[in-house]
């Protein structure tokens, strides 16, 4: 049920998104901007694990008006122990409009933990995402994705969602 409401959810805000498209007349993906972006993020796991929920901070630039480098830090707790993510990934946008502008990317992670017993992973993400323009510098981005363990094994899938502000 909870998938379900988040699928009509993001659909009704696509098409919905139209409708504001004469507010303004271009969105903050353009050379040179800056992206400052901070979101929720819940990774579904297999079913021996239990899904987490923790919040995710990214800092991009635009090359130009198709391609952004960003710098990810993501850090959460669970059972007094902390668990951090760095995260360097590049985005490439296909489609332009005011409103809409959808992505896909990948993006290498480094995740490490305070728990002596747990050892470092690395990995890799491919994900589709989009923002939703609110203005000409603030979105909302919801990101869907795939998490690989050393870039074969498939860890989890995960659903992200920023409020992103381009300067």
């Amino acid at each position: 049920m909870k998938k379900y409401l988040i699928r009509i959810g993001i659909i009704y805000l696509l098409f919905s998104s139209y409708a504001f498209s004469e507010r303004f007349e271009q969105n903050g993906v353009k050379d040179g901007n800056i992206r400052l972006s901070l979101g929720f993020y819940s990774e579904q796991n297999d079913k021996d694990k239990s899904d987490t929920y923790n919040l995710d901070t990214q800092i991009g630039y635009f090359f130009n008006d198709n391609i952004e480098v960003y710098f990810g830090i993501n850090t959460a707790t669970k059972n007094k122990d902390t668990s951090f993510v760095l995260s360097p990934g590049i985005n490439y946008y296909f489609y332009k409009t005011p409103i809409l502008t959808p992505y896909i990317g990948f993006q290498y992670y480094y995740q490490n933990t305070t728990n002596e017993y747990v050892k470092a992973q690395e990995g890799n993400t491919f994900y589709v995402g989009t923002h939703v323009f609110l203005n000409e510098n603030v979105a909302l981005s919801p990101e869907f994705g795939v998490n690989y363990i050393d870039f074969k094994e498939k860890k989890n899938t995960y659903f992200n969602t920023f409020l992103s502000y381009f300067f």
